[in-house]
């Protein structure tokens, strides 16, 4: 897939990066995902480190990847984000959910092509200890209503403290998360990338802990408390993932899923300690 392939399918109908900021630092922070998952974030980070937050492909008004497979998309974040900044500089790679999905794949496979130097992974533990099995439920969703069975995911994984959820909304978030999933693509991509999620993705980390490949970068993975930490012994799970430096944080306080909508100025805070250990 040549170049200007990979940057329509992370960059959408701009053919740009949703968001960039050139500043004389040696590394850069790419954040995952949307630019409206990071809005409260990137004014705090914007005067210490480059940023490059584009689209996930699949998801927003992105393209559809050729597969979606964490790899493949990740590679396609990636070409992208070389061609903005070139092939020298080291990444400090951030993702929440899915983007941190593709961040997991990424670091796991160590290509020096990428230069990940350092990760930060939000709300997640690795996909084989999530998903063993989905059902296709793109049917569902369009009967439904991408807007209605968006809107009804946002409530069920938001956290119970009134501020965060006050944060969660702001900027009409939540009538644009809903907006994007009326079309159809997103959909699609959304869908198409929660089955590789069960699928592919899956075996592949199957093989990954059969051949003993893990995490080997310093690697600091953020969650909720309330939500992740509910269901998960989240530093208990990485630790059977990893052969690095390992950080964890259970963030308190009844914020969800969501940090760095619900919590911002906590997750700011805490990437800002990390950019400032990578550095030292």
């Amino acid at each position: 897939m040549g170049l200007a392939q990979c940057s329509a399918v992370c960059m959408g109908t701009l053919n740009r990066p949703t968001c960039q900021f050139f500043l004389p630092k040696q590394a850069h922070l790419s954040c995952l995902t949307r630019l409206i998952r990071w809005r409260h974030i990137v004014p705090q980070l914007k005067d210490k480190i480059s940023l490059f937050i584009p689209e996930l492909p699949g998801y927003g008004f992105s393209s559809l990847p050729p597969k979606s497979d964490k790899r493949t998309v990740g590679n396609l974040i990636f070409e992208a984000l070389q061609d903005v900044f070139g092939k020298d500089r080291p990444v400090i790679y951030c993702g929440h959910d899915r983007g941190a999905r593709v961040g997991h794949r990424l670091i796991v496979d160590n290509n020096p092509a990428h230069n990940i130097k350092s990760a930060i992974l939000m709300d997640i533990v690795p996909t084989l200890e999530q998903f063993r099995a989905f059902a296709n439920p793109k049917a569902v969703i369009e009967q439904m209503g991408g807007g209605y069975w968006t809107e009804a995911n946002l409530a069920r994984v938001k956290g119970g403290n009134e501020q965060g959820i006050a944060s969660f909304k702001k900027d009409g978030a939540w009538d644009h998360y809903c907006y994007q999933f009326s079309m159809p693509d997103c959909i699609s991509g959304s869908c198409a990338d929660y089955q590789a999620g069960a699928t592919i993705d899956v075996e592949e980390q199957e093989a990954d802990q059969e051949a003993g490949r893990m995490l080997k970068i310093p690697t600091f993975v953020i969650y909720s408390a309330s939500n992740l930490g509910r269901m998960h012994d989240v530093p208990e799970v990485w630790e059977k993932w990893n052969d690095g430096e390992l950080k964890t944080y259970g963030v308190p306080d009844g914020y969800g899923h969501f940090l760095p909508e619900e919590c911002p100025d906590i997750i700011a805070q805490k990437v800002i300690e990390r950019i400032d250990d990578v550095g030292k």
